[in-house]
């Protein structure tokens, strides 16, 4: 018999369809189930070792209240959500009360529940593991401070030690450090950070807040939003949502700077639900389409004008191509087609590199 990948603490009274729920991923061996009738019991009782505790509860009409009470009763704990379904102010409730999982009887992907389990066992043994080296650190900095309490090296151990209490269970939707996280500027990233590997660390932290990004031009200025590790707005200049975020990728040699809001003031309405890593890996695509052309490229305030030969009807032009033309008819100036064509700025790039080469386009008198 396998030892179950995952603990779980199921908390209060469940439905027939929520027992099944958990029978039947303990026959998988994926968790293993205790049962505590009372959210202020086990908010009382001690957690068994270092790990963070996986609880999960059932909707019900006092599901918000045993939820506000896990959030603040101190412990290390991700929170899983069931029920038959969830109204859209569950679903805002859950975000903005870090529930790791909302799990539905309706739209239940048995594929998809078991690897978000397996991703949150190995969530749950990174927490532990790091809390044992805090704790090996601490015993080290404790006894070299009784022993030689005058050497340098004192003072540097006691920096790394506050160092990784900071960074320590990170994630915002471990509840244990709710009341610590504070609003204000925060440094995640190293000098060479690229765009992507920013965004995939505020998502693999779980944060909530604003992603500034500045590139070396003083109109390369963006920000992106992020509810819990989701991206739910994107704007640079006067373009939002994925859009902007392709454009950053453009930008060579960002910074960036994180400011932490609490998850309460974020615009959920906005979420731009979409897979982190599949943008990653397009914006790192369009990065190298993008150096391919860049010579190419004509200036931002070049006056463009369509030549008589692109207004025949024996002209075939692809999509992005005649959705181009029609930009550069309506707004002439290159940075305004950029700005208000909704494709991706590399698209329109091209798209100008190619109309241009076909003569299909000529700079304005």
């Amino acid at each position: 018999m396998k030892v179950p990948l995952l603990q779980i603490t199921a908390i209060g009274e469940f439905s027939p369809w929520a027992r099944q729920f958990f029978t039947e991923f303990e026959e998988k061996e994926i968790i293993q189930v205790s049962w505590e009738s009372s959210v202020d019991n086990f908010c009382r009782s001690a957690l068994p070792g270092s790990k963070p505790a996986v609880v999960f509860i059932e909707n019900s009409p006092e599901s918000k209240k045993t939820i506000e009470k896990l959030c603040t009763c101190g412990k290390a704990i991700y929170l899983g959500w069931l029920a038959k379904s969830f109204s859209v102010q569950d679903f805002s409730f859950g975000m903005e009360s870090r529930v790791y999982c909302m799990i539905e009887s309706i739209r239940m992907d048995e594929k998809k529940i078991i690897g978000e389990l397996k991703k949150l066992a190995a969530l749950v043994d990174s927490d532990g593991q790091f809390q044992q080296i805090l704790r090996a650190m601490k015993a080290i900095l404790l006894q070299t401070e009784a022993e030689f309490p005058e050497i340098p090296m004192v003072a540097e151990l006691r920096t790394a030690v506050k160092k990784l209490e900071s960074y320590g269970l990170n994630n915002e939707l471990n509840h244990l450090n709710l009341q610590q996280t504070s609003a204000g500027a925060e440094s995640l990233f190293h000098k060479s950070q690229t765009l992507g590997e920013s965004l995939i660390i505020v998502s693999e932290l779980g944060r909530t807040g604003t992603l500034w990004v500045k590139g070396k031009t003083s109109d390369q200025e963006g920000k992106i939003e992020f509810l819990q590790g989701r991206v739910i707005e994107a704007v640079s200049g006067s373009c939002e949502g994925i859009k902007a975020i392709y454009r950053m990728f453009l930008w060579d040699q960002p910074k960036f700077l994180f400011n932490r809001k609490d998850p309460r003031e974020a615009n959920i309405a906005k979420n731009l639900d979409m897979d982190l890593f599949q943008l990653v890996r397009k914006g790192n695509s369009i990065k190298d389409r993008f150096e391919r052309i860049r010579k190419d490229i004509p200036p931002a305030g070049l006056k463009l004008e369509v030549t008589p030969a692109a207004m025949s009807k024996d002209v075939a032009l692809a999509p992005n191509e005649f959705l181009t033309l029609s930009s550069v008819i309506e707004h002439g100036v290159v940075s305004h087609v950029v700005d208000f064509n909704p494709m991706p700025d590399i698209d329109i790039y091209e798209s100008l590199i190619s109309l241009k080469r076909n003569q299909m386009l000529r700079k304005s008198a």
